[in-house]
């Protein structure tokens, strides 16, 4: 492909300001065009990008009928994103698809299809697995020295007001608890597919099975949200993985993005890895405790060992992914995420909705063949005695 490879932004809320990064000094790649239907955030961004009001578009059936437009990253709600992506593929674009990529199976089934057919790119883009820590991790565990990993847990910690962090509005709360856009699993759904994702790359095994409980906490005191909660993981093996989310409406959490920070345990067969820090910036500083941001490892011979060296801006994890979506364009080769891995981590997250839904069962990821079984959709958890956990009926600040 000669000269760089051109970009149009479908979507350009917050995340977006990540998603651009890997454009402002890139040799590959350019962002030409942006598509917007909030007229003020298009213009916005337009004039902090540097696009020129020509190559700003409220129709994004229009903005695709631009040849000159090589490749779309979709940034959308998830709910539109088969119809968007389909559209893309059908005009001859390479597609990066924000995660979750879609709100079915069959609708992901009929993404691939459109990108086969057209013979472009299709990326489910999830950001979590090129977090420098995390491949340091992956690159340890390959290794082989501190054996196979049985046992991979996820700490999350979420907050309304940290320290610092994005000034994210109300109103984009909207999407993130309608049942349309993300069944009303604001943390669970929309964020759970990275989780999901790191957890099946840690383990390097296929989950089979998710048990998903959970209890609500009250943003502001008003609105309930679907934590705190953990999510287990089985392999057909013995071989598991957990997920466990709290929030409190005041924690101490200093942050660049979201109000909140995680942190991964990975028990291998001779020694035990230690990932402090992706989102947020809460092991900043910690010279004792639990350690800075970085890896931190037992090998099998006992001794401590860490690496701190690499970055550790959640940020960076956005540009490798983006060169991820390049790189595969330029070099005729699948992206990561992609193909039936992508699938596979969707059907973990209905299979999580599905346990919700349920009265907190184990279900089978295979059972999931398109979207939630039709005695589930529209249906919320099962209310239990305590459900609501309640919080400080703060206002937002």
């Amino acid at each position: 492909m000669a000269g760089k490879i051109r970009v149009a932004f479908i979507g350009t809320g917050r995340i977006s300001t990540l998603h651009q990064l890997y454009y402002q000094d890139s040799n590959e790649a350019e962002l030409v065009a942006i598509c917007d239907k909030n007229k003020g955030v298009l213009n916005k961004h337009a004039e902090t990008w540097g696009i020129k009001p020509e190559n700003t578009y409220v129709d994004v059936k229009a903005m695709l009928k631009r040849p000159d437009i090589d490749a779309v990253e979709v940034l959308t709600p998830h709910s539109s994103h088969h119809d968007i992506v389909v559209a893309a593929c059908e005009a001859g674009k390479h597609v990066s698809v924000q995660k979750v990529p879609c709100m079915s199976v069959s609708e992901y089934d009929s993404m691939q299809a459109a990108a086969r057919k057209a013979g472009v790119k299709l990326k489910v883009y999830e950001n979590f697995q090129f977090h420098p820590p995390y491949r340091k991790a992956l690159d340890l565990i390959a290794n082989g020295d501190i054996g196979a990993p049985m046992a991979v847990n996820i700490r999350m910690w979420e907050t309304l007001q940290g320290l610092s962090h994005w000034d994210v509005p109300i109103t984009a709360w909207k999407w993130r608890i309608s049942e349309k856009d993300n069944f009303k699993l604001p943390t669970l759904w929309d964020d759970g597919y990275h989780k999901h994702n790191i957890v099946n790359l840690l383990l390097d095994k296929r989950i089979d099975s998710v048990q998903a409980w959970r209890k609500k906490f009250r943003v502001y005191g008003l609105v309930p949200i679907d934590v705190p909660a953990v999510i287990s993981y089985k392999t057909r093996g013995h071989e598991y993985g957990t997920w466990n989310v709290s929030m409190a409406q005041n924690l101490p959490i200093r942050s660049d993005y979201y109000g909140c920070e995680e942190a991964v345990e990975v028990q291998c067969e001779h020694g035990i890895i230690w990932i402090n820090g992706c989102t947020g910036n809460m092991f900043m500083d910690c010279t004792c405790g639990p350690g800075a941001p970085g890896v931190h490892w037992l090998d099998k011979n006992g001794k401590w060992n860490s690496d701190c060296t690499m970055n550790t801006n959640w940020k960076y994890s956005f540009m490798a992914c983006t060169k991820d979506f390049i790189d595969a364009i330029l070099h005729d080769r699948s992206p990561y995420r992609s193909g039936d891995d992508a699938r596979h981590v969707l059907q973990v997250d209905l299979a999580m909705v599905a346990s919700l839904r349920s009265g907190f069962r184990d279900v089978k990821v295979d059972s999931i063949t398109d979207g939630l079984p039709k005695n589930l959709a529209e249906m919320d958890e099962p209310v239990q005695e305590g459900d609501v956990v309640p919080s400080t009926p703060d206002g937002p600040p």
